[in-house]
């Protein structure tokens, strides 16, 4: 089922139609989010289309074998004889020289072993393939650390390359297509378990509730998603020991480097930073500063947070649970027993991420744009004598003088007159400048009270409905 992709379909196709030169197309993102299916769908009208796929692990010999046979059986031509990557290119070269090519080179990181002496080959020969402008080169890749850094931000591809893209998850209103006749409520908890990815999304069953979707998935023995973290940190990380830390920690609560570092018992020095770098890179953590405010000083506080659902899901339920739920041959609704007496405080904080993923249909519905945007993200403040602690979900600097703050809350019942007053009292303490207006904004999973509505407090009120 493919689902949503529209720009990024868009923009694939507007530079494989661009014949005034060859094309090389970098394009990453995590295990499972899509890659090689848009490709596909993109190159779907094209007619002579090469696709090689490294193999997870394998030696380079075992690398530069797959490849030549790939290429014997796709193009019904004598196996090359290679010994090494030059010479794989070199045979490549001869037969791409003229006419129309596109060609895939997807994990292209396990292609070369790891190591980026495949890039320097493969710069030599692009340099001879670019010269027939009906080229189309696509390198793709999972392992986010390797992708960035030698070939999005490599010397040898410098100003070769045409386009980078790096493919992130659905949105949670393109996620709940996949389950598009379950309630709203069902979608958005869906999201918030597993987040956006696609293959993960392809495995619920719509004609069946959540819970027993993921008390199949998750909570029974041969569940899809019980060795899937250990796949997914082994693919993207040589040493998965210290990641593993950082992110279980982070599962628990965001932290800043300090606190991080101290939490996993290591030092805040270069390796550790660049470890929680990688984190960023492969899209599970993400780092937040506060937003910046009119008069204000640049401030240095990070606050670092696991922002991948399924991961916060796992080592909140599954990760600690294991050794019973491999157990589970007879499908008992362990999702309930573990996970029922908390299960409505996590979605409580998992609301927050799936409205931020939302963000541009929230912009969207308060009526602006990004050009009326300055800046906009979560604001807080640590406690530093008298001055008080102050914590908003989202604050959005405006053009026109005016601060968008917004108030997510999710809850079984429409929220009540309380929410009015919490909102008020971190308005007074946000200190905000006579010549600037505040909009306060309320986002609910089931809406306000008619008390609240009454007040005409918010500017907005948001609910599911809106955002799915």
């Amino acid at each position: 089922m493919f689902v949503g992709r529209k720009q990024e379909l868009s923009l694939l196709r507007s530079y494989l139609i661009d014949r005034t030169k060859a094309q090389l197309i970098i394009l990453y993102g995590r295990r499972r989010i899509g890659k090689s299916t848009l490709i596909a769908k993109a190159v779907k009208k094209e007619t002579n289309v090469l696709f090689f796929e490294g193999i997870e692990g394998a030696r380079k010999h075992i690398q530069i074998e797959q490849f030549l046979t790939d290429l014997a059986v796709q193009t019904g031509r004598v196996r090359l004889g290679a010994r090494n990557w030059r010479e794989v290119f070199q045979g490549l070269g001869e037969l791409i020289r003229q006419g129309r090519w596109v060609l895939v080179f997807d994990e292209f990181p396990w292609m070369g072993g790891g190591r980026s002496q495949i890039v320097s080959e493969l710069k030599l020969h692009w340099d001879r393939w670019s010269k027939n402008p009906n080229i189309c080169l696509f390198l793709c890749g999972s392992v986010a650390s390797f992708m960035t850094r030698h070939l999005v931000h490599s010397k040898a591809l410098h100003n070769r390359k045409t386009l980078e893209m790096c493919l992130g998850p659905l949105t949670p209103k393109e996620s709940g297509r996949f389950i598009a006749r379950r309630s709203i409520r069902e979608k958005a908890q869906l999201y918030m378990s597993l987040g956006g990815v696609p293959k993960y999304l392809e495995q619920i069953d719509p004609n069946t509730s959540l819970e027993k979707n993921l008390n199949r998935l998750c909570f029974s023995a041969g569940g899809f998603f019980i060795e899937e973290y250990e796949t997914l940190f082994k693919e993207q990380f040589r040493s998965i020991r210290t990641y593993e830390s950082i992110v279980k920690s982070l599962a628990d609560a965001p932290a800043s480097l300090s606190d991080l570092a101290r939490r996993v018992s290591v030092s805040k020095g270069g390796g550790f930073r660049g470890q929680v770098d990688n984190l960023i890179l492969a899209q599970f953590v993400r780092e937040y500063t506060p937003v910046m405010l009119e008069g204000k000083r640049r401030t240095r506080t990070r606050s670092f947070k696991l922002i991948d659902p399924f991961l916060i899901f796992y080592f909140r339920y599954v990760h600690p649970n294991r050794s019973i739920i491999v157990r589970n041959r007879r499908g008992e609704n362990l999702l309930r027993a573990i996970a029922g007496p908390t299960l409505h405080q996590y979605y409580g904080f998992a609301f927050e991420r799936l409205c931020e993923d939302s963000i541009e249909v929230i912009i969207d519905r308060l009526g602006l744009t990004l050009a009326d945007i300055v800046a906009m993200g979560p604001f807080f403040r640590q406690q530093r004598g008298q001055k008080r602690g102050l914590q908003i979900d989202w604050l959005i600097v405006r053009r026109d003088s005016v601060w968008t703050l917004i108030e997510i809350k999710y809850s079984a019942t429409p929220v009540g007159k309380k929410v009015i007053h919490d909102v008020q009292r971190k308005i007074e303490r946000l200190n905000v400048p006579a010549d600037i207006s505040i909009e306060p904004v309320l986002i609910s999973a089931r809406g306000a009270s008619r008390t609240v509505i009454a007040e005409d407090y918010f500017s907005h009120i948001l609910t599911l409905d809106d955002l799915l």
